[in-house]
């Protein structure tokens, strides 16, 4: 790199999060004990048994035993759900293009690429336009999150307000072809789908309505590509059971994931849809600016999808209340603190991601998947930055790979150079450029590229990448931990950690020292 290019940042090239664990995101009203660090990049949801999430670090894991003990007794059994036994791994043979599996505590793709997730939540009835389309697009959302209504016996009605199926031949659920329809509009534009239940008309549905529905569900949409997969409510998996739920899916479809709605343990007034270890937020507590604030955060902070749904005047929620009788409507529109820049897919295993008050965006990777396979050559990590969060355009910074996307794209598409142990990227603002947004949502607007070595510049929408190297130091702790944590509280968790923690701390400021 350059020492013009260098200047041009203002200061060094070498990126650098020192993230001091001590101090709470003042603007978040979560109870946060721990920041974020190197590892901390992706939540896993625990209840009280062993999840399969990777822990390292000798210390951390006896700190994550004596809490263990702490928690035992007021841990959710709830939280507790068993994986969907028949999970594939993403990119399995046969499985539909663009599944999203899991691996551990991570979403992943077709290409073992971490997948997050940010998305809103469609109302039964309510059909959204193209420029609904656009605009999630241009925002960054790259999810889309369908109630479709279940009647009794396990039946999909005919929803008013979505497009009738096609005329010819009698289709005894009109509702599930209106569903995949509309489905396949969002996949058609790369937004990821999940297919929520909802009983129909406001009733609350049986056991056999939902098992029978779920299996009725799981066979229509089995080979549905871009699918995430389905969820059920809180109620309903409190009623069922989670086995026989996901027995229900897994007999019909091995490819996709059950997701069962869950107060969040890191707090009791928002609610996440987990698939254990892991969830995505679908709850916003009250909407108001500071909840969204802080969980949006939060939700940076950890690597958490989410799916915005806001509240509604019936006590529930806009996404999930029952259908009218005469359908229509407009989808939610989502809040400008909302609009953020994150990484879509990382081709690697994350190890932070971290959004600052001045709108920079750090995000550290090894190329390496994390299940240990080998991420595809050319697989692009893609990072969202939305024009609305960067009116002046943006510069990218990068350590340890190359920029492959245009000079001021709404998606930064960077590939590893050869041989690197870790790629930095850093998205920062600038000033009298311009952001233009994607063409379609998701990584897909990666085009896969052979990495090659040396510096690739841009004009506008900068980006500077300097050679590939190593990191000496592993600061590393166990992620799993910030989904636990809050439930102890400050006081025990400060009293349990901090002995193992001021080494830590001690090796974070000495690798920042430079």
């Amino acid at each position: 790199m350059s020492d013009s290019a260098d200047r041009a940042d203002g200061g060094s090239s070498r990126l650098r999060w020192i993230p001091d664990p001590r101090d709470p995101d003042p603007r978040s009203p979560l109870p946060r004990t721990l920041a974020p660090g190197r590892r901390g990049f992706g939540l896993a949801v625990r209840g009280g048994r062993r999840g399969t999430g990777r822990r390292r670090g000798g210390a951390l894991l006896a700190a994550a035993g004596a809490l263990a003990s702490l928690l035992a007794a007021t841990a959710p059994p709830a939280l507790a759900a068993p994986a969907n036994p028949s999970t594939p791994a993403a990119g399995a043979g046969g499985t539909p293009a663009g599944t999203v599996g899991r691996v551990g505590s991570y979403l992943t793709d077709d290409q073992h690429r971490t997948v997050i997730i940010r998305g809103v939540a469609v109302p039964a009835g309510v059909t959204p336009t193209g420029q609904d389309l656009d605009a999630w697009v241009a925002a960054g959302l790259t999810g889309v999150r369908v109630a479709v209504p279940v009647a009794s016996g396990g039946r999909f009605p005919a929803v008013a307000g979505w497009p009738l199926p096609a005329a010819g031949g009698a289709d005894i659920d009109p509702g599930l072809a209106q569903a995949a329809a509309l489905t396949h509009t969002f996949t058609g534009r790369g937004l990821r789908v999940v297919v929520r239940l909802v009983p129909a008309a406001g009733r609350t549905a049986s056991v056999s309505t939902l098992t029978a529905g779920l299996a009725r569900l799981a066979d229509r949409f089995r080979d549905e590509p871009g699918l995430l997969g389905y969820e059920v409510s809180t109620g309903a998996a409190a009623r069922a059971g989670d086995a026989v739920l996901s027995d229900a899916v897994a007999a019909h479809d091995p490819h996709h994931l059950l997701w069962r709605q869950r107060a969040a343990p890191f707090d009791a007034a928002a609610t996440v849809a987990v698939n254990d270890p892991t969830g995505y937020l679908t709850g916003w507590k009250d909407g108001s600016a500071a909840a969204l604030d802080g969980l949006a955060g939060a939700a940076d902070a950890f690597g958490l999808s989410w799916f915005y749904d806001p509240p509604s005047s019936t006590g529930g929620t806009v996404g999930t209340d029952p259908p009218g009788a005469t359908g229509g409507g407009s989808v939610p529109s989502v809040p400008a603190q909302l609009v953020r820049p994150y990484p879509e897919a990382v081709a690697g295993t994350p190890e932070a991601a971290r959004l600052d008050a001045a709108r920079v965006l750090t995000v550290d990777y090894r190329p390496v998947a994390p299940d240990g396979a080998a991420v595809p050559a050319g697989a692009a990590t893609a990072i969202s930055v939305p024009g609305a969060a960067y009116p002046g355009g943006y510069q990218a910074r990068v350590s340890g790979g190359r920029v492959i996307s245009a000079a001021g794209a709404g998606l930064v598409c960077v590939v590893a150079l050869p041989g690197a142990s870790r790629v930095e990227v850093q998205i920062s603002p600038v000033t009298g450029g311009l952001v233009s947004p994607p063409v379609t949502a998701g990584p897909a607007g990666c085009a896969p590229a052979a990495p090659a070595g040396g510096v690739h510049t841009t004009g506008a929408g900068a980006a500077v990448a300097d050679a590939a190297r190593g990191d000496a130091a592993d600061r590393s702790y166990s992620g799993p931990l910030l989904w636990v944590l809050p439930l102890a509280g400050a006081a025990v968790t400060a009293g349990a950690l901090a002995a193992v923690l001021r080494p830590w701390r001690r090796r974070q400021a000495r690798s920042g020292g430079d």
